[in-house]
């Protein structure tokens, strides 16, 4: 098992994404970055234009990987966030990426097209950089004040930024008929909510999706910055299947059940672990239960009582996000590597749930 280096995150923000880079004004522009053997590129970078951003105005980009024309993996960066003055501050110390300045290519974890034991190393594949703090939900341009009065403005853009992406990617996709949608720690909570966009597109793909790195976060009393700062209700009942979703309703989990209820066919999933000290660190005093395994049993166990497709792979370690790491493929818990669970979910074929023996258990979910 890896350690990993945890990162300081604040107030609704969730840890752990690559840096980025910024392309160039013009809209639909692409740049081909890194190539195959043959000098083929494996990476085309495309700046959608319209509404998109960054948090601080800067261009917003995704990334494109062309392979078998009818599977694609569709993933969502996971980062830093925040939702108050102190955390969003540019100035400050901010926790999450503002800007995609530096990104590499995905080559680590699913995006080791070399490693033999990688179930999708021949997708197509869209990959959606994180740079606006708000977990790919938000859709405001929010104005914070500092402690001498002088004030700024985020572009909570996520929801833009990602909408913009899936466009694209029906364009330069329009045949995918096996779709394993994903993301990690922040990109992991919208995980849900953007695969009901696509399982309504692709009406007739196998789907799948799965988050990794977020399924602790169960509250002791609500976040309110989630629904005003960010704007998230500015757009979630646009979307298929959420549209009576409410403020009063709103959390993590209901983005699972709400997705798992519309489109019943598509298997959803998370995958955590369990002394994640990352999501233990963020909900300090404001976690409903004593541990994170709590948290995230009772949370996984009201997700399957409303969709009896969700499957949970629990792992024993204070590590954050797995998928994009190297060490996915060295992972297992009670004699089941997640590499091999993970193709036998994104396949649509049956698999139990997971919950490391080593782990402190409670009631809930529990393994098969």
């Amino acid at each position: 098992m890896y350690r990993e280096t945890l990162l300081v995150i604040s107030s609704l923000a969730l840890i752990t994404a690559c840096s980025a880079p910024t392309s160039d004004d013009a809209s639909q522009s692409a740049t081909q970055t890194s190539g195959d053997d043959a000098g083929l590129p494996l990476w085309t970078k495309v700046n959608p234009g319209g509404e998109t951003s960054c948090s601080d105005g800067s261009d917003f980009f995704l990334m494109t990987h062309k392979g078998d024309p009818e599977k694609l993996l569709f993933f969502l960066e996971g980062g830093g966030g925040c939702s108050e003055s102190q955390s969003c501050d540019p100035l400050g110390e901010p926790t999450y990426k503002i800007t995609l300045h530096g990104q590499s290519d995905p080559d680590t974890g699913i995006f080791d097209l070399d490693q033999p034991d990688n179930p999708f190393s021949d997708y197509s594949m869209v990959y959606v950089p994180y740079c606006t703090g708000d977990v790919h939900l938000g859709l405001n341009d929010t104005e914070y004040k500092r402690e001498n009065g002088t004030v700024f403005t985020i572009r909570h853009r996520g929801a833009a930024n990602v909408m913009a992406s899936l466009e694209h990617t029906y364009e330069t996709f329009p045949d995918a008929r096996t779709i394993f949608v994903t993301g990690a720690s922040a990109g992991a909570i919208p995980t849900p909510f953007y695969a009901s966009y696509l399982a309504d597109h692709y009406s007739e793909a196998d789907i799948a999706a799965l988050g990794d790195g977020a399924g602790g976060y169960r509250y002791a009393s609500p976040v309110e910055s989630q629904l005003t700062r960010w704007g998230i209700f500015n757009h979630v009942n646009l979307a298929p299947g959420f549209e009576d979703l409410t403020p009063e309703t709103w959390s993590f989990e209901q983005l699972y059940i709400e997705a798992g209820t519309a489109f019943p066919e598509m298997a959803l999933g998370r995958f955590d672990f369990a002394m994640d000290a990352a999501q233990s660190w963020f909900l300090g005093t404001n976690s409903q239960h004593e541990t994170l395994m709590e948290n995230i049993l009772a949370n996984n166990a009201d997700i399957a009582e409303a969709v009896p497709r969700f499957r949970a792979f629990i792992a024993g370690s204070d590590n954050h996000v797995v998928i994009q790491r190297p060490g996915f493929y060295e992972l297992s818990a009670n004699g089941h590597a997640l590499s091999d669970w993970l193709a036998r979910f994104a396949a649509l074929e049956p698999v139990e749930n997971v919950i490391c023996e080593t782990c402190a258990t409670a009631e809930g979910l529990t393994a098969e």
